[in-house]
């Protein structure tokens, strides 16, 4: 008889705080956001996002519809799905705390390489991810011309970083061509002047050898004395006088 009161206390007990919680969820998505907190990262530098997007997006992917009031009015997974769609938006997180505020944080995805092929024209990202320009925004970067291949985008990002991270190198390359030969060169500052690059194996090497040609001789007499500077031959520069 005991254990039977037991089971129809615990019974009631737990219907009551079923009843409590559902009260306090309802209670909760009554209320009026307090207020909208929207981090976008790297903000300070790069504005393919800015806070008015993401406030419209939010509206938009409302389970009404419209502006949002109430927290019972944001649909959290719709608005992920929307944010992740924008070109521009590498990741998004969007929670409501306890105080009635939703929180949003979006990741910009960052420009390595600005890639100008006969047909279009469009960025690329650290990680080799190709996305469009911006009527709104432009991050300069390094330019690379030419019949570009989808399989070469993650070996010019992984040129151009080298590039655009080196001191002595970032002041002299100004943008990249890749000719009819398929061979990749690096146009310098100085008119006419050009490195012959060749395929884009043997990166570190190449670049080692073209800074140490520098610091030995050209940081000297300059690149303007040369026409061609050819790195495409194995551990070796090949140096063509004007």
């Amino acid at each position: 008889m005991k254990l039977k009161y037991r089971f129809i206390k615990i019974s009631l007990l737990v219907i009551l705080l079923g009843f409590m919680m559902k009260f306090a969820v309802r209670r909760h998505n009554e209320k009026n956001i307090d207020n909208v907190n929207i981090h976008i990262e790297n903000s300070d530098y790069v504005h393919f996002i800015t806070n008015a997007m993401i406030t419209d997006i939010i509206n938009q992917s409302s389970k009404n519809g419209k502006k949002i009031i109430k927290i019972k009015d944001i649909d959290i997974s719709k608005t992920e799905k929307n944010l992740d769609t924008v070109p521009f938006i590498s990741n998004s997180n969007v929670y409501i705390d306890l105080n009635g505020s939703i929180n949003i944080n979006v990741g910009q995805k960052i420009p390595v390489a600005r890639i100008k092929t006969p047909n279009e024209e469009f960025y690329l990202d650290q990680f080799g991810t190709k996305f469009p320009l911006s009527k709104n925004f432009s991050l300069p970067c390094l330019i690379v011309c030419g019949e570009i291949k989808a399989e070469e985008y993650k070996k010019l990002v992984k040129l151009t970083r080298l590039i655009t991270e080196d001191d002595i190198l970032k002041n002299h390359i100004i943008s990249i061509d890749k000719d009819k030969k398929n061979n990749y060169n690096l146009l310098l500052n100085v008119t006419g002047g050009y490195i012959e690059y060749g395929d884009l194996k043997n990166n570190h090497q190449k670049l080692t050898n073209l800074k140490e040609f520098y610091k030995q001789y050209l940081d000297y007499v300059g690149f303007g004395v040369y026409k061609k500077i050819s790195l495409k031959y194995d551990n070796q520069i090949v140096a063509t006088k004007r």
